[in-house]
């Protein structure tokens, strides 16, 4: 029987499927894990040199851009597409509000020039699952199923599960360029737009 965290991870590192990425965060202890876990997610999409990501999770908030900022704008050029449900506001103040937020917040994303593109869309169909998926889907591309919404990330007992099967990871992006084409871009109306 194995008595620690420690030699778990020993014992994992040797096993030949051990993937750091792939993991429960918060069984490994410690109040970093999400520092850990975004270092880790960031090093998978780098390494693979993905330009263009797509982040499926219908809970995504306007203050969860600053988890994507910390976690991808480690390259330049990168274009990043949200597919969201807004999180269902419950008034029509609260969409407002909700809205006009993310509209401030991918303003100031274009102003500082963090990503080459940052696109919130707003599902009209029902989603589910939560997904970050690299759009170059080669055989090596990044995707990863979340067991949460982003802003829940790393605060309970979720996984972060990598998905390696190229078939079903054209039927993601086939899910998130249907929630595309049947949804609204959120963003500033500008002339001639």
């Amino acid at each position: 029987m194995v008595s620690s965290w420690k030699e778990r991870k020993k014992q994992l590192s040797t096993s030949l499927d051990y993937d750091p990425l792939t993991t429960i965060p918060m069984i490994e202890g410690g109040s970093s894990a999400l520092t850990v876990m975004q270092g880790r997610i960031r090093n998978e999409f780098d390494r693979q040199g993905c330009k263009r990501i797509t982040i499926i999770d219908q809970y995504f908030l306007p203050s969860d851009i600053d988890f994507i900022i910390h976690t991808f704008a480690s390259l330049r050029g990168r274009k990043i597409r949200v597919v969201t449900k807004l999180a269902d506001p419950k008034s029509d103040v609260q969409k407002q509000t909700h809205e006009s937020n993310f509209k401030e917040a991918i303003k100031q994303i274009e102003k500082k020039g963090i990503f080459s593109e940052f696109r919130v869309y707003k599902a009209n169909i029902p989603i589910h699952d939560r997904y970050f998926i690299s759009e170059d889907l080669s055989t090596n591309s990044p995707c990863l199923s979340l067991g949460t919404s982003i802003n829940m990330l790393f605060q309970s007992y979720s996984c972060i599960v990598k998905i390696e099967n190229n078939s079903f990871k054209r039927q993601i992006m086939k899910l998130a360029d249907l929630c595309v084409q049947g949804g609204n871009e959120i963003r500033e109306q500008e002339d001639g737009r």
